[in-house]
């Protein structure tokens, strides 16, 4: 039986899971050389950054849940104070600006815009 082959480096890319696995094991009998020290720098740096794309990436998905949370919640709330008034229907407009104003900022919303939400809830 023949020795695995050991995977190759490639400078383009950031080292593979299996050689930086190889380079602890070269770590643990003795010094590293410089290049194979460069090689778990730029691995872990990677492995860094992958880590703060995924969580990027969760907080984003956070945000539109919340945002779309926000939005259902305000046309629910605007759908339920057109029931007590007796209105049997909402004008388009009325439910873009509900909705427009829950995904805006505090204080984002002019004046106008906010008056007519508060009243249209």
């Amino acid at each position: 039986m023949t020795a695995p082959a050991r995977p190759v480096p490639r400078p383009d890319r950031p080292p593979t899971r299996e050689q930086l696995l190889v380079l602890a094991d070269r770590a643990e009998r003795g010094p590293l050389t410089a290049s194979e020290a460069a090689r778990l720098r730029a691995g872990i740096s990677a492995v860094y950054a992958s880590q703060r794309i995924v969580g990027d990436r969760t907080r984003l998905a956070s945000r539109a849940r919340r945002e779309a949370a926000d939005r259902i919640a305000a046309v629910t709330r605007l759908t339920a104070a057109a029931r007590r008034r007796g209105v049997r229907s909402i004008p388009v407009r009325d439910l873009e600006m509900a909705i427009g104003a829950a995904v805006r900022p505090s204080g984002a919303t002019g004046a106008r815009e906010g008056r007519r939400v508060a009243q249209a809830a």
